[in-house]
């Protein structure tokens, strides 16, 4: 298994949902490597009342005549449907999260990679904590997708798959109001993995999570402690590189056949 971590290529994004707000508009894409990438959120404003610094490779959209290019900073305290940066009150342990309302949803957020692993991945690793910061009247949910094919986090012309195993269902349905999101009863662990995939080497993909609005009063959620790693199907050698390899081959044994001949001669 190899796992990886971010650097700084660009990629532009197109055809993104119609009316939708969508910020960074040209993030630059996680790069996959050799080494972990793990996101655990903590670079999101933890002040005031709104933040628009993101991860790097991360894509945030929101819909509706509320909809805007920054997301709340909040504590599970308010109902207003937004992208939040969720926490208790200035603290730096932060989660990206969002709760849903017919004046800004659908939401969208989620990230870019590109594989630049030098092979091709044929499986994604995924785990992160779904946290719970606000109760509503009704069981709320992340969907988890992703796109091999996605050229904005809403793009409407990519092919977005769900993943049942990775959806984040509210655990608490029973307090409305505000949630301490890191308490253990608010909080799930989720893992899957995603496989049969082809993402040849420098090819990129994109995983998100949607929040649409429920009936009635929606639940705050967020995600927090990502993290993702590939597996690769192990490079064929190209016809120059096998010739090569049956040239060495072959002086290999060729050059062992006549040191033998050689001792045959001193020792006769």
């Amino acid at each position: 298994m190899i796992l990886f971590k971010y650097s700084l290529p660009l990629i532009a994004f197109v055809s993104t949902a119609a009316g939708a707000t969508v910020y960074p508009t040209t993030p630059a894409p996680v790069s996959l490597t050799s080494a972990a990438y793990t996101q655990n959120f903590n670079t999101l404003a933890a002040t005031g009342a709104t933040g628009t610094a993101l991860p790097t490779g991360w894509q945030v959209s929101e819909n509706g005549s509320n909809a805007n290019t920054n997301y709340g900073i909040d504590d599970g305290g308010s109902n207003t449907g937004n992208v939040y940066s969720y926490g208790t009150d200035g603290s730096t342990d932060r989660a990206l999260g969002s709760l849903g309302s017919g004046s800004n949803a659908p939401l969208y957020y989620g990230a870019f990679f590109q594989n630049a692993l030098g092979a091709t991945i044929n499986s994604l690793s995924i785990d992160y904590t779904g946290e719970q910061w606000r109760g509503g009247t009704a069981t709320d949910q992340l969907v988890f997708q992703y796109s091999l094919n996605a050229t904005s986090i809403d793009s409407v012309a990519a092919t977005w798959i769900n993943v049942a195993s990775l959806a984040f269902t509210s655990p608490n349905a029973s307090t409305a109001g505000a949630l301490n999101g890191n308490a253990v009863a608010n909080r799930t662990a989720l893992t899957g993995t995603l496989s049969g995939l082809t993402i040849l080497n420098g090819s990129t993909f994109a995983i998100r999570w949607t929040d649409m609005d429920n009936s009635g009063s929606d639940d705050g959620l967020a995600v927090d402690d990502l993290r993702v790693a590939a597996s690769t199907i192990a490079a064929v050698p190209e016809p120059a590189t096998w010739a090569m390899l049956v040239l060495g081959f072959g002086l290999v044994g060729a050059t062992t056949r006549h040191r033998r001949r050689s001792l045959r001669r001193v020792f006769a």
